[in-house]
């Protein structure tokens, strides 16, 4: 079957030239977008006469990738050919068209490239959320806990599917609204093989929800990835006593299955190029609403968070945008306590904001802190260091936290106490993170 094709040509060539590349396409060319100048092919009606097709070029402040979008949207066109080049058009500006167009299930071709849009497939049959990033480690393990629990705190009933590189080879169910997920039944589940810091583990302990472990392998630049069970895991989330789903993605990689609605992660400390170049843009575009995290020194100054500001309103005018710092919640008592801290976060996070806010808020003395939660030697040799004067371990459920840090405290006689991080508001276009997840999902549950 014939696909109906939108091809955009420029004024650099000459309309003979134009017209036999039109005619070259097998498929169904339907319309065409001229970008750049006319000085060398005279007006739209002679080259539309010339290469017999409807020949659209914007008149207004419309920018050229939405007015392409406009277009395609008008014919329901199904792929885009490039018949255009520099200096008309840059790798830049193919980017965000590709992102636009990709965003709209559009396929977006050139004479040396094919970038189709992921596979969203419409397999949930509950409402559903998707969290995605832009980048990793800026905490979509950790919104997605947090979105969970408000859910639960509104009467909803939420499942989480997790896609992460150590997943489970089958998707497998972990109840954590049912089971004590303690620190030795976690260190025997690593022992058995698993991957007990994984991502869905670490929902189930903390959100006490049920969660179902999924695993992939590579991301592509839009983010689909190379091989995954997510599908089944999303088939599982059907079948349980759950009434709303929501996938978290892994990485910069996007969970393959449609949602109703989808939350981005950024991070403030990002490189602005990584956001408005590339496909920055196309993950964005997809956000009804974005979180911006890591909004302070040392990881972003505020001139920083208003430049990211800035370019996420230009690509996604409009959208939520929650400014977002992570504050560390033990799961259990540690008041008066000695503690051990170990996370992912940089170092000088660690010291400077995560140690006093800790010390201040649940009234405990932190006699050392690792950032090294991901390094395991070195994880192994704070931990070594430090545990002999301390009453607590308090750490992240993330990378070796069970298998080396939860190991070493048990086999010390030292108490465990795993931590949440919690997103605090500290700006953006919103005045309450909670009542806008809530409002989220209510506009896909009526």
């Amino acid at each position: 079957m014939l696909m109906k094709v939108l091809v955009l040509i420029d004024g650099e060539h000459y309309p003979a030239v134009t017209r036999d590349a039109v005619l070259s396409i097998e498929d169904d060319v339907t319309a065409a977008v001229l970008i750049g100048e006319t000085k060398k092919i005279g007006s739209i009606k002679e080259l539309t006469a010339y290469v017999d097709i409807p020949i659209y070029r914007s008149e207004s402040q419309e920018s050229v990738t939405d007015f392409i979008v406009t277009i395609c949207k008008k014919y329901g066109i199904q792929q885009v050919i490039d018949l255009s080049d520099e200096p008309v058009v840059d790798y830049s500006t193919r980017f965000c068209i590709a992102s636009a167009l990709m965003k709209e299930g559009i396929q977006y071709k050139g004479s040396d490239f094919l970038f189709t849009p992921s596979p969203f497939h419409k397999v949930l049959e509950k409402p559903s959320i998707s969290v995605i990033g832009t980048t990793k480690r800026v905490g979509k393990t950790a919104v997605s806990g947090y979105i969970a629990r408000i859910l639960k705190n509104n009467n909803y009933i939420p499942c989480i599917v997790t896609m992460g590189r150590g997943g489970p080879a089958e998707p497998e169910i972990i109840r954590g609204d049912h089971i004590t997920l303690t620190p030795s039944y976690l260190l025997a589940q690593a022992d058995s093989g698993k991957h007990a810091a994984s991502d869905h583990w670490e929902n189930a302990l903390i959100s006490r929800v049920v969660t179902v472990g999924c695993r992939r392998c590579g991301g592509g630049m839009a983010g689909t990835p190379f091989t995954s069970n997510v599908l089944r895991g999303a088939e599982i989330a059907n079948t349980l006593d759950a009434n709303f789903v929501i996938m978290e993605g892994s990485g910069v990689t996007l969970p393959p299955v449609y949602t109703d609605k989808c939350v981005t992660i950024v991070g403030a400390h990002q490189r602005r190029e990584f956001l408005e170049k590339y496909f920055g843009p196309f993950r964005i575009l997809r956000a009804d609403l974005v979180i911006v995290t890591m909004c302070e020194e040392p990881m972003a100054s505020p001139e920083k968070v208003k430049e990211i500001e800035k370019v996420l309103d230009s690509i996604n005018p409009g959208v939520n945008q929650a400014h977002c710092v992570f504050r560390p919640a033990p799961l259990d008592d540690v008041t008066g306590k000695k503690v051990v801290l170990a996370m992912t976060a940089p170092s000088l996070v660690v010291k400077t904001k995560i140690v006093p806010y800790l010390e201040e808020t649940f009234n405990c003395k932190v006699v050392g802190a690792s950032p090294h939660l991901s390094n395991r030697p070195q994880l192994k040799r704070d931990l070594q260091q430090y545990l002999p004067s301390a009453d607590v371990l308090l750490t992240e459920v993330k990378a070796s936290a069970i298998d080396v840090a939860t190991r070493e405290a048990l086999d010390r006689g030292c108490d465990i106490v795993y931590m949440d991080n919690i997103p605090h508001l500290v700006g953006g276009n919103i005045k309450n993170l909670e009542d806008t997840v809530v409002q989220l999902a209510q506009e896909v549950s009526s």
